[in-house]
């Protein structure tokens, strides 16, 4: 771990520069009082000399004008290509400017410029990752391990391998990250989730108790998740005496309100329930949990206030209706989208299950028999043009004479569409006579 020679050497650069500017006074009193919008007018009209220019950079920087630092880092590197010390800098401006694209741009031309160097290794495989190359920053971080297992870079790898859904790498990881530093919450907290939506209830119990009892008993984030943990697993008592811990602290997120409102509920310890619970309402407005509704409603029911417990109750069972429309839409759409690329089966199934959640919507059974028709499943194709044609209004115009066969699809009115079902109907039951016959 001590191949961070450069980085050191790049802390010493500007203690350098500024001596250069030691006949310059005003510049040097401007920099020891942090005045550095006057530093910067003071060199406005000075030699644009290398050290200057990195003095600019500098004042930029704690201006938080990364532009206009990343500006004459360009024109630096312009005439000296081969500086790693000022590559790194601009990598590390490009980073705070938010530029990640930039910045990864720049570690990896440090890396060629220093071959081997761990700390521009472990850089450029921190902005593979910022930039979501999951892939290459799992590669580059593997060359780290080769000399020296990181734990950053390790709980770093835990997360591409769960954000690329390779689960099992990810446990792996995470795990080697706190083996490395069992101080590490957040591979803590990665590790727990993963194992809490794998419901490996006692796994979390057990890795966020060691951290609370052996590192921090007042980490909030762990404290939450061994609380969930608790309720999950059914164990109401212990996640009502832990996530009230949680609140102690300082704790009043709509994910510690909720479950120990649902743990208290759980325990049918109602009033209390309804407190927690009603402040999870309170924050959760944009996005509301049905669960959340219910057991909330529930409990008002069960109390003081069952006026206040039927309007929840009403708002939940609104959000569901809503739900179903939206079920509709997207069953319809995929059905669509399954068609079009000529996946029918799949079509069909999507066009089936649409239509029984709203059976008003007769075009369906269109679309389904369409499905079957252009699938060469001529019976099925029948069944349902047959069901479509039955859904026409009394006295739709029958007349066929302006429809060219093979013309399903095409915008027209409704008569256009029932015209062209029972014109293909004919057309359908020869052929589904002669596939028999055959």
């Amino acid at each position: 771990m001590m191949l961070r020679s450069i980085f050191l050497s790049l802390t010493l650069l500007f203690p350098v520069y500024l001596s250069s500017q030691s006949n310059d006074n005003n510049v040097q009193e401007a920099l020891q009082n942090f005045q550095y919008r006057k530093v910067l007018e003071l060199l406005d009209g000075a030699p644009s000399t290398r050290e200057n220019l990195l003095l600019k950079t500098h004042c930029y920087e704690k201006l938080y004008n990364y532009t206009a630092a990343l500006n004459i880092y360009t024109q630096l590197l312009d005439e000296y290509p081969d500086d790693v010390n000022l590559v790194i800098s601009m990598a590390e401006c490009a980073s705070q400017a938010g530029n990640s694209p930039l910045s990864l741009q720049c570690w990896i031309i440090a890396d060629s410029l220093s071959p081997g160097n761990q700390f521009i290794q472990t850089q450029n495989a921190m902005a593979f990752y910022r930039n979501n190359n999951w892939e290459r920053a799992i590669a580059q971080a593997k060359t780290v391990f080769e000399t020296d297992s990181v734990p950053l870079l390790l709980r770093m790898v835990g997360d591409a391998y769960l954000y690329s859904n390779q689960g099992d790498s990810a446990i792996w990881y995470y795990s080697k990250a706190i083996d490395k530093n069992p101080a590490d919450y957040l591979a803590v907290n990665k590790l727990g989730n993963i194992y809490l939506g794998l419901k490996f209830y006692d796994a979390v119990i057990d890795l966020t108790q060691t951290y609370l009892e052996n590192i921090n008993p007042a980490q909030q984030l762990i404290g939450q998740l061994n609380g969930m943990a608790h309720y999950s697993a059914g164990n109401y008592k212990e996640a009502t005496e832990r996530l009230k811990d949680n609140i102690i602290l300082g704790d009043s997120s709509y994910t510690t309100c909720y479950y120990l409102g649902m743990s208290l509920y759980a325990s049918q310890l109602y009033y209390e329930a309804v407190t927690w619970l009603e402040k999870a309402y309170n924050q959760n407005n944009s996005d509301t949990n049905i669960y959340l509704l219910y057991y909330y409603g529930t409990a008002l029911s069960w109390t003081y206030n069952r006026k206040r417990g039927i309007e929840v109750l009403a708002e939940g069972v609104e959000i569901i209706e809503k739900m179903n429309e939206m079920l509709f839409d997207f069953d319809r759409s995929f059905g669509d989208a399954y068609m079009r690329s000529g996946s029918f089966v799949k079509a069909v199934e999507y066009y089936s299950s649409a239509y029984k959640r709203d059976s008003r919507a007769h075009s369906l059974l269109y679309n389904i028999g369409y499905c079957y028709d252009l699938n060469k499943d001529y019976k099925n194709a029948i069944n349902y043009f047959e069901r479509f044609l039955k859904t026409a209004p009394e006295g739709w115009d029958a007349d066929m004479e302006d429809l060219a066969d093979g013309e399903a699809g095409k915008p027209g009115t409704t008569d256009r569409l029932y015209r062209y079902v029972a014109l293909r109907l004919e057309k359908l039951r020869e052929e589904l006579f002669f596939q028999n016959n055959k």
